[in-house]
């Protein structure tokens, strides 16, 4: 340690500060860090980085750069894995303009960024659709001899899949396969989801089977992605037989598999077959969450079966999930859709008093209804941005 330059006592401190900035406790690893610096103890790069980490991750976005000036003062030079941090930290927050002026100031201290860096720029700008923005840093990327990786090549080709560019993507499919880059998961999941909203969820299906023809062992989220493609375009006996392939397969579906052929069913008027679906989730050892029982309470309430609906509702609770805007939203709907204005009251107060707020649906259903726009209206969240005409 002291041949590297690195005193023997902080590295037990720089370990702490890591523990507490993955912990969050960010304000307590700061304390410690002057802690150290007050006895005389020079920290590293590494330290500089776990807060600027740490910082970022909070989005305590002065305190971040301020570090990065203070590490310059001190005459410790950032490195690739500072600049990175910042970069990533910022596209996650949408301030891809901002990573990008950090990416110009490492090159102009001569600090060349790296596949993870141009990644984190190209995932930020696809996050806000910017999809021609996250190619010519791929471009640049490529031209500054910086090969690229199977998760930068993923990120485009899920960029491209959001916009519907369905082509572009399968044109980088095939520049990755020729490079020698196995496409993972999340590239195939991109895919077929592309081709789902492209195309259609046949010829999603025809591509799946062509990769699992060609030795491919699909995982559950790409046949959730599969699934839910065939349910949001009704071929719901696909969808199940998908489901079926994964049971055989010995792939546990998980929740969000159930959640969707819930809703599949519900949709296509098999409510005996949703409400089975839903009871088998304790049999295979899944909790359903919010979601779920939003899901059901909104299937039982189109069919008018109001009872079984709220008593889905209050199981939520018992059940150690609370119900959100949206479950109280959608049952207070069913009641107003069916005329019960005792009970849709009676839950519009239970909403009003969690501080929960009507959406646009529910408050056109009440929109004849002075009182009850009024109760709606005494919560200060449903007032915002919701104009009565």
């Amino acid at each position: 340690m002291v041949e590297k330059g690195c005193a023997p006592d902080l590295v037990p401190y720089n370990a702490i500060i890591d523990s507490l900035c993955k912990d969050r406790f960010v304000t307590e690893a700061l304390d410690l860090f002057f802690k150290i610096k007050s006895k005389g103890i020079l920290p590293d790069v590494v330290t500089y980085n776990t807060l600027i980490r740490g910082l970022c991750m909070s989005s305590r976005w002065k305190e971040a750069f301020m570090f990065l000036n203070q590490m310059l003062r001190a005459n410790v030079t950032p490195n690739i894995i500072t600049f990175s941090t910042l970069v990533d930290g910022l596209c996650r927050e949408g301030k891809v303009s901002k990573a990008h002026g950090v990416v110009k100031l490492m090159m102009q201290g001569g600090i060349q960024p790296n596949a993870i860096t141009y990644s984190s720029l190209m995932d930020g700008y696809c996050l806000h659709n910017q999809v021609d923005q996250a190619r010519e840093i791929f471009d640049q990327m490529v031209s500054k001899g910086c090969t690229p990786t199977v998760v930068t090549y993923s990120i485009l080709i899920h960029c491209y899949c959001k916009r519907k560019r369905i082509d572009e993507a399968m044109r980088l499919l095939d520049e990755m396969r020729r490079k020698g880059l196995m496409p993972d998961h999340f590239t195939y999941s991109s895919l077929i989801r592309g081709l789902c909203k492209a195309k259609s969820p046949c010829a999603a299906h025809k591509f799946f089977k062509d990769l699992c023809a060609s030795g491919y062992s699909p995982d559950v989220v790409v046949y959730s992605v599969l699934i839910d493609g065939f349910c949001k375009h009704s071929c719901l006996d696909m969808a199940l037989d998908l489901f079926h392939e994964m049971q055989k397969k010995l792939l546990k579906p998980n929740l969000i598999v159930y959640s969707t052929l819930i809703d599949g069913l519900f949709k296509a008027g098999k409510v005996k077959d949703a409400k089975e679906l839903f009871s088998r989730l304790s049999i295979e050892g899944l909790h359903p969450d919010v979601f779920t029982y939003t899901i059901m309470v909104k299937g039982l309430c189109k069919e008018r079966l109001l009872d079984e609906a709220l008593k889905v509702f209050r199981k939520m609770e018992g059940n150690g999930c609370s119900p959100d805007d949206c479950s109280y939203n959608v049952i207070i709907q069913g009641y107003l859709r069916h005329n019960d204005l005792s009970m849709a009251t009676e839950l519009i107060d239970e909403m009003v008093g969690k501080g929960f707020s009507a959406d646009a649906t529910t408050v056109k259903l009440v929109v004849n209804n002075d009182l009850l726009v009024k109760k709606l209206l005494s919560c200060s969240k449903s007032s915002q941005g919701v104009k009565l005409k």
